[in-house]
């Protein structure tokens, strides 16, 4: 299969275990806020990965949805905080939630998201002590990616961001979380923990090269084909291992143009235009691209001592769509 027809196959049953756990109840406006983010769309690929994962160690998917579909609401519960953080209008190509239904209900479907999740990992049929455990490493998982968020505002303070710095903060921000994925979806299948954390592992390594080709498309594709604002990241400041890397190879000039524009809160498009450029010149993109790459291969070697089956073609086309998407 295609990566369309895999994400569209794989991703129905947790289509229809979110319209089932978000159904709107009374108070109507809390549930439909809670709702509007998560069935506006997305890809699902954390979700998608654990049950792959799953499957992959000889367990049978369905029995990872309930953990897949908390992992998902989960991810969902950041992105409206991290829209309302970011000031961020657009979301999966619609208003971000705190547009549409205000701000203190923004926050306060955020929270009811997160607390769900739990109730939903506890409807995953395995034995008890596995299930103590998931609950164990997602509530883990989601204070680490609390981290990971705070990591993120500062550095948009500092003058001066490390790779390493900025490596740490996406591990925790996003990486970690299809880290959660991999490891709970093969704890599932009935893998011992020490095969789960490897596949963990695999998993935070593409979570890190997902992130980094998440930049490189912020500051390159259209609005139209990110569902969100393009340069949004350079309208913030915030100091990605794009902006990082041609700090460190940028020309004096180039480099302190680049820190004007990164530091200014009113640019205007042609600013935007003028930061991917040097990003360009200095070849920072070029070599976050490669960067990404890398990861990519990594993870498919680990991947590549599991036994042909379609389970593991189809994890294979996830993870290379998701350092080599478009969109």
């Amino acid at each position: 299969m295609n990566l369309k027809e895999i994400l569209k196959e794989r991703g129905v049953p947790v289509e229809n275990a979110l319209k089932k756990y978000l159904s709107v109840r009374k108070p109507e406006k809390l549930y439909e806020a809670m709702g509007h983010i998560p069935l506006a769309g997305g890809k699902r690929l954390r979700p998608i990965m654990a049950a792959l994962t799953c499957e992959i160690v000889g367990g049978e998917p369905e029995r990872a949805i309930p953990y897949a579909t908390a992992l998902e609401t989960i991810h969902n519960f950041t992105l409206v905080h991290d829209d309302v953080m970011d000031d961020d209008d657009l979301r999966h190509g619609v208003d971000a939630c705190h547009v549409v239904y205000g701000l203190p209900t923004a926050i306060n479907a955020g929270d009811a998201l997160f607390a769900y999740s739990f109730e939903m990992i506890t409807d995953t049929d395995v034995k008890s002590d596995v299930k103590n455990n998931l609950i164990k490493h997602v509530a883990r998982t989601v204070r680490e990616i609390a981290e990971g968020q705070q990591m993120d505002m500062d550095f948009e303070n500092m003058e001066y961001v490390s790779s390493e710095e900025y490596l740490k903060m996406i591990e925790l921000k996003t990486a970690i979380l299809f880290g959660a994925a991999a490891y709970g979806g093969a704890l599932i299948g009935g893998t011992e923990e020490e095969e789960a954390n490897k596949l963990r592992d695999m998993a935070i390594s593409i979570g890190l090269g997902f992130q980094i080709w998440d930049d490189y498309l912020d500051a390159t594709a259209s609005e139209e084909l990110l569902g969100k604002p393009s340069g949004s990241d350079i309208v913030q400041g915030k100091r990605t291992l794009l902006v990082i890397k041609a700090l460190e190879k940028a020309e004096k000039e180039q480099g302190k143009r680049l820190q004007e524009i990164l530091d200014n809160d009113n640019n205007e498009n042609s600013d935007i235009i003028e930061a991917v450029k040097i990003m360009k010149e200095t070849g920072a993109l070029d070599e976050c691209e490669k960067i990404a790459l890398e990861h990519l291969e990594g993870a498919k070697k680990t991947l590549s001592k599991y036994p042909d089956s379609e389970a593991r073609k189809d994890l294979e086309e996830l993870l290379r769509f998701m350092v080599e998407r478009k969109y």
